[in-house]
């Protein structure tokens, strides 16, 4: 996953109440300068020894010790209502999208108190 690209939008998450944590297998003190560097104020989780990842079958088979770009939306309900593992790294707007959509369909408004059709 880009994580810059969740940088970029994180107003618009923030807007929709939406918390994001990116979980990396990455160890903290490797993760932690690069996400200094880079700015990044998304919230990075670690999990080195791949327990989290394995536990969800989220490990890439192709390359062991690392894990397939995944996602996963979860409401305040804990009902998980988008769900994608992917070889290519998705994109904000694809959750965006997906978030709005369920907010829609469920109250028939826009997480932005808009109605349903306006945008």
């Amino acid at each position: 996953m880009q994580v810059g690209d969740l940088q970029a939008h994180l107003a618009e998450f923030d807007e929709r109440g939406v918390s994001l944590v990116v979980i990396s297998v990455d160890e903290p003190e490797d993760s932690l300068p690069w996400a200094q560097k880079k700015g990044l104020t998304v919230p990075l989780a670690s999990d080195p020894e791949l327990a989290l990842i394995r536990r969800f079958g989220l490990e890439n088979r192709d390359q062991p010790g690392l894990a397939l770009h995944a996602v996963y939306i979860v409401d305040e309900d804990g009902k998980v209502f988008y769900r994608k593992v992917a070889r290519r790294r998705p994109y904000s707007q694809e959750f965006l999208d997906a978030i709005d959509y369920h907010y829609r369909e469920r109250d028939g408004r826009w997480p932005r108190g808009e109605t349903a059709g306006r945008g």
